[in-house]
């Protein structure tokens, strides 16, 4: 059937159409065997917690549905379900494998082939959410616990067992900025020497950061808040009664160089790696518009696009509040167990996603090595799908990619792809389709973002000041984690605007 199903797709795509590559034909056979055994290694360790200690998901979906219940007797079972179905050989041939390999015998417990007959007689059409639910625990272990020792944790006080304070958070994130701090001040402007200094360039960062944190929709919200709060104002060193006005903030706001704000979320994110926060197993990609803040009914004709933000662009479909999104595009990656983005790409609002990828990889891999050496999964939608981005998760990142396909108008969209030689998991299939539903922490990231964070409802315009709220808002996520951990509130990580109190 499937020689049949090829000739009929030669005929129809032309006289110089080309066969393209079998299932996971130019995957080297060791590689093919290393993220196998680690991925079945990973559903025999979720499948053992869901018994010993499943999260809130697997609880509900046990309560939901009694039939996904099982007992530790089929986990053995269910391991080599999935194998087999990973493998994707016939019965012999994979019996063989098994066999002259220790590590895998050792997985499954077997040792002749009596053991794996006897382990295969005894399988149960379990359903593959089951599987599913393995891998998300598999992935999420620890998720929301302190990995330190009893004795490392902070103590937690009574008043902040509820809430904490925006200026209690200030005052933890000067103590460990201080040397990015430190070197923001020398971005305030010059002035004459009869002339003091009124305001230094962290205060404006630091006020920002309390806005995004809270989630202040505009900065004559921001400074109703530090008028109304002289703690909060103290918090960032401004005056009571000395406030800066709306365009001061505007302008020392852009003074501030992209490469210090980055520096301070590279730092950010270090500092959650030192803490085993952020885990890096699996790497979970997404291409995300960030509107701009400018009249789309208008007409400026002075203007190259016609519109009050001439940087801009449409993308070239249509939002939720279904007219076509316009502004700029955000590409992040994003750990899967504590969707906490660790590096991020800012591209107009009509690009692409596999354009900014490759440059998106090389930076996280340049700068977090340790998360290089980490990665297991990589999960991305169908506008990954291409063979620069599989062939450098399989040689530079080593993992098992979990890329939708994406058939690009196609005459035939069911045809295979040139990607599927480099799949390890096939296509569609149950097992990739368990790996793949990861996906969805992106998605929650996302709109973490936009509305914990303001991203989505910011008042500014044009490339640069777009770009600034972006990398406030990412900051401010990890600002929030690195809080929750640091005051012994793990449970926190991702509960800015339940948690976190302006007063």
């Amino acid at each position: 059937m499937a020689k049949k199903g090829e000739k009929q797709r030669s005929k129809s795509a032309g006289p110089q159409a080309k066969v393209n590559a079998a299932f996971r034909s130019q995957v080297q056979a060791e590689v093919v065997d290393q993220l196998l055994h680690r991925f079945v290694t990973l559903v025999k360790h979720g499948l053992e917690l869901l018994l010993r200690a499943p999260s809130e998901l697997a609880r509900q979906e046990f309560r939901q549905h009694p039939d996904l219940v099982y007992t530790g007797a089929a986990i053995p079972g269910l391991v080599l379900w999935a194998a087999v179905g990973a493998y994707e050989l016939p019965w012999p041939a994979f019996c063989q494998h098994v066999l002259t390999h220790p590590q895998w015998a050792a997985l499954l417990g077997v040792a002749t082939q009596a053991d794996l007959d006897r382990l295969a007689g005894a399988l149960e059409p379990y359903p593959i959410r089951v599987i599913e639910l393995a891998v998300h625990d598999g992935l999420k272990a620890g998720d929301k616990q302190d990995p330190r020792p009893v004795e490392q944790r902070p103590s937690v006080q009574e008043e902040n067992a509820k809430y904490i304070r925006i200026t209690l958070v200030l005052k933890l994130l000067k103590k460990r900025l201080r040397p990015f701090l430190h070197r923001l001040d020398h971005c305030d402007p010059k002035r004459p020497r009869h002339r003091p200094r009124a305001y230094r360039s962290r205060s404006f960062v630091l006020a920002d950061l309390a806005r995004w944190i809270l989630g202040l929709a505009s900065t004559d919200a921001l400074i109703r808040e530090l008028e109304q709060n002289p703690d909060l104002a103290g918090a960032v060193n401004f005056c009571p009664d000395e406030i800066p006005s709306k365009a001061t903030f505007s302008r020392r706001r852009m003074a501030v160089p992209l490469a210090e704000l980055q520096a301070i979320l590279h730092e950010l994110v270090a500092v959650l790696i030192r803490c085993k926060v952020i885990d890096g197993r699996a790497w979970v990609v997404d291409l995300t518009r960030v509107p701009s803040y400018s009249s789309v009914s208008k007409t400026y004709r002075d203007r190259p696009n016609g519109k009050s933000d001439p940087e801009a662009a449409f993308c070239g479909y249509a939002d939720n509040d279904g007219g076509f999104q316009f502004g700029y595009c955000l590409v992040w990656v994003v750990d899967f167990k504590t969707e906490l983005p660790f590096a991020l790409v800012f591209g107009g609002g009509n690009a692409q996603d596999s354009p900014l990828t490759q440059p998106l990889l090389e930076q996280a891999c340049a700068e977090h090595p340790q998360l290089t050496r980490r990665c297991e999964y990589f999960i991305g939608d169908g506008g990954y799908d291409t063979l620069a981005i599989f062939n450098f998760i399989l040689t530079r990142l080593r993992a098992l990619p979990a890329i939708t396909k994406n058939p690009r108008n196609a005459p035939d969209p069911a045809a295979d792809l040139a990607t599927d030689a480099l799949c390890v998991l096939r296509r569609k299939s149950p097992l990739y389709m368990a790996v793949f539903h990861s996906r969805t922490s992106v998605e929650r990231a996302n709109s973490w973002a936009k509305l914990s964070f303001n991203l989505k409802y910011h008042k500014q315009r044009g490339w640069d000041a777009v770009q600034h709220c972006v990398l406030f808002s990412a900051i401010a996520m990890l600002c929030v984690a690195w809080v929750a951990v640091k005051t012994g509130h793990p449970d926190k990580l991702r509960s800015a605007r339940t948690w976190i109190s302006q007063h």
